[in-house]
Order: C-alpha cells, then structure tokens, then sequence
C-alpha cells in the first residue's frame, strides 16, 4: 500500500499545511525511495515558523502522513524557524551513495551548511531531535527535493 499524504479536516485554511503536504507527496511521487520512507517514518513533528506566527504538526503513522493546522497532542520533535529557514530545510543536499550513510544531509554542500550554521546561532530551534534521530532523518529525506 501506498503511503497517503493528506490536510486534516479544519486544516485547508493554513497555507504552510498545503504548501508542506504538496512538497512531501510530490517528492514521494517522484521519488520512490522517497516514497517507501514515507511509509517508514512513525512520530508526531511539530513546525512552527515564527515569523508568518503559523504552525503545523505532521502526524507519521502506518496509513501514512497527515499535517494538522496548530500543533496537535504532543510532538515527538519541534522545529522553530522562520520561512526562509523552513524553505532551505527542504533544499538540503543529501549525502551521495559513497557517503558514510546515503540519506543524510551533505555537510558539503552550501545550503546543508548554511542551515546547520542557523542551528549553531539558534536561529532554528529543533526540540527533541537528538532523542528522535531516525524521525529526523527521515522527515530530512522526504522533505528534500534534492536526492
């Protein structure tokens, strides 16, 4: 079975929800590795971007994905940003075959660092990720329109 990816009923109003929900099917559609992450990833992430004061919460179960208006129950992972940070979240370059691991973030390439430093300054906020790695990592990889 396909992993589904859908806006929680009451959610159609915030445009951060549909914006997130279209990039994640559209790249497992594209992407079929991509695609059985999907599939892989269980946990509760909230977003919350601090600038346009909005947030969502991507609720991974077994049917799927579903992204929430608001933050719902309690999230296994909260990330904090501003747009322009949550929009280069998903312009990550992901680490070639030959890299230690295939599927993480290329510390080599220019955007990857550049989010990395924000998190150094504080300027994103992740809650919760060292304790939900494979979580994170799996949110990075379907998240990211780069392979």
């Amino acid at each position: 079975m396909r992993p589904q990816v859908r806006i929680a009923d009451g959610s159609e109003d915030n445009g951060f929800a549909g914006m997130l929900a279209e990039l994640i099917r559209q790249n497992a559609e594209d992407n079929p590795k991509k695609g059985k992450t999907l599939g892989r990833i269980r946990g509760r992430v909230a977003i919350v971007v601090e600038d346009i004061k909005v947030s969502v919460t991507l609720l991974f179960d077994e049917s799927g994905l579903t992204v929430h208006d608001g933050i719902v129950g309690i999230p296994d992972v909260t990330i904090r940003a501003d747009s322009d940070d949550v929009t280069k979240m998903s312009l990550m370059e992901m680490a070639p075959a030959p890299f230690p691991f295939r599927g993480i973030p290329d510390p080599r390439g220019s955007t990857t660092r550049e989010i990395f430093g924000a998190s150094r300054t504080g300027r994103i906020r992740m809650y919760g990720a060292l304790m939900n790695l494979p979580l994170v990592g799996r949110l990075t990889r379907v998240m990211s329109v780069n392979d």
